[in-house]
């Protein structure tokens, strides 16, 4: 079916109605953790719209933030709210010359596209999977069934992403990502010096070299710009692999697992050391048993499954196989700090990787709320020679969480890591705490106030004379208001706070374009 031949008369039947009061949206929505201001999608598109600035922008911080996060386009949500769920927004913060502009634009992929000119959500959630039991299985199955009688276009599920959970630079392009789809390629110009986005672009595949889902923290290697990914394929296995100058290289790796365990839910964040990607296993598995009441979740949290380790070599050859290494207990994770290699006081081989751990995650993964436990900073010493893992948590009484470290570092030693904490009512980030690696102690403090952070982004300094010689940038919200704020990350100290137009909805993952990757996106044309 064409779509400028769909229309929601010729779509949708009773059937979805029936579907929908058996789901009980509305009255599972008022009672949701998810139903709060913060959470609320803005509709509203701008295009460099002056921005207010409170103290002084710094002369060597010229360039771009964009960030990326789910903004449902219907204000009538007809499925369960789930922060994963909707449409993904860009809004960036362009710094030039002492001002500062806001934009902000719809990720126009193709599902976006055709739910926008259908006037509602039809294609399959997370909230399906997560809350919504055997409802959500016969909403994903009546979906299947359009599909196959041409009442809906035909997505496979790499192209039902919104592309709504981070957004990178590669190689000239910026990419919109959600690790269980294709990335997508934003169209992006520059003119007269402004990035301009209108959201629309395409999947990308590099020539066919890579047809699956792409990370949502794919990792750039600082000393050639080589663009890495892990992230689990339909079946279970896991696809890990990297593009270099705009040829993609990849293998899958069967999950060496036994099936009754479950597959691994998602694969969020991995490292990458200097000869090495490492990744987890996660005690967070798949449960086809959660699907038998109306609010069951399709994951389930297994203690007797261990967090595991997968290590393979950055250079690894076809056939080549991950080696795990098992913590021997149970645990989950998000996101990474940093991780390296290093010989230890005997003379062994051994990867060091830092990371926030979870010690258990309930089934309907409730992100960013209240109900979501506290992480602790945790710290992996992996023997290469004889297998054995060693766990040391660092910060026993307090939960923090999406770290930043100076990128420049990524696969080096690094001292410092700049953690958001989540302590204050278990929304978002209440502050954001700079902490010592090699002392295993507290730096400093910044607190946020009244608003909340979504991930501290470190931004080198020009000719930085330390590792943490940059700036710390923030996109602060509130129900009502919004502010890109700027800390020295050296000295925690505020240096700007750049008032913006109109509130922004909560959300997280960023990236900085320096006016290099700007005049590589203008060569693109």
């Amino acid at each position: 079916m064409a779509s400028g031949d769909l229309t929601s008369e010729s779509v949708f039947g009773p059937e979805d109605d029936e579907l929908e009061l058996e789901l009980d949206v509305a009255r599972f929505n008022r009672e949701s953790l998810y139903n709060r201001p913060g959470f609320k999608p803005s509709h509203i598109e701008l295009s460099h719209a002056p921005v207010e600035i409170v103290g002084e922008l710094p002369d060597d911080l010229e360039g771009v933030y964009v960030r990326n996060g789910t903004n449902p386009q219907f204000a009538d949500q007809r499925v369960r709210y789930h922060m994963f769920d909707g449409a993904g927004m860009l809004h960036q913060v362009q710094i030039s010359e002492g001002t500062a502009t806001y934009s902000n634009t719809y990720i126009r992929t193709p599902r976006f596209n055709i739910e926008r000119e259908l006037g509602r959500e039809t294609y399959g959630h997370f909230s399906d999977l997560a809350v919504s039991g055997h409802l959500g299985m016969r909403r994903m199955g009546l979906i299947a069934q359009k599909q196959q009688r041409g009442l809906i276009p035909a997505l496979s599920a790499f192209e039902t992403t919104g592309a709504s959970t981070a957004v990178q630079y590669h190689g000239g392009h910026l990419y919109g990502l959600q690790e269980f789809g294709h990335p997508f390629r934003v169209n992006a110009h520059v003119k007269s010096g402004r990035l301009m986005l209108d959201g629309t672009g395409e999947f990308e595949t590099w020539g066919g070299g890579w047809e699956g889902p792409f990370s949502a923290h794919a990792r750039l290697d600082p000393n050639n710009g080589d663009f890495y990914n892990v992230s689990i394929e339909p079946g279970g296995g896991i696809y890990v692999g990297h593009v270099s100058e705009g040829i993609a290289q990849r293998q899958t790796l069967a999950h060496q697992q036994d099936p009754e365990n479950g597959k691994m839910v998602y694969l969020h964040d991995f490292f990458l050391t200097q000869n090495h990607v490492v990744f987890p296993d996660i005690s967070l598995r798949s449960d086809p048993q959660g699907k038998h009441n109306s609010e069951g979740s399709l994951f389930n949290f297994r203690e007797d499954y261990t967090l595991r380790w997968g290590v393979l070599p950055r250079d690894f050859k076809p056939g080549d196989t991950a080696r795990w290494f098992d913590t021997g207990i149970p645990g989950s994770l998000w996101h990474t700090v940093n991780g390296w290699e290093k010989t230890d006081g005997a003379g062994r081989p051994t990867i060091v990787i830092y990371a926030p751990k979870f010690a258990d995650y309930p089934c309907q993964v409730p992100i960013h709320t209240p109900a979501e436990p506290r992480a602790r900073l945790t710290k992996w010493m992996l023997d290469l020679d004889t297998g054995a893992v060693a766990e040391e948590r660092i910060l026993l009484d307090h939960g923090y969480e999406r770290p930043s470290v100076n990128l420049d570092y990524l696969g080096s030693p690094t001292r410092y890591t700049y953690l958001l904490d989540e302590e204050r009512d278990g929304y978002m980030g209440k502050g954001v705490l700079k902490y010592d690696l090699d002392q295993e102690e507290e730096a400093s403090y910044f607190d946020y106030g009244d608003l909340y952070g979504g991930e501290p982004l470190f931004v080198s300094k020009e000719n930085p004379r330390n590792e943490d010689d940059g700036y710390l940038l923030d996109l602060l919200m509130g129900d009502d208001e919004a502010a890109l704020i700027i800390i020295d990350a050296e000295t925690m100290q505020e240096v700007a706070r750049l008032l913006l137009p109109q509130r922004v909805p909560f959300g997280v993952h960023a990236c900085w374009l320096d006016t290099s990757r700007l005049d590589a996106m203008a060569a693109q044309g």
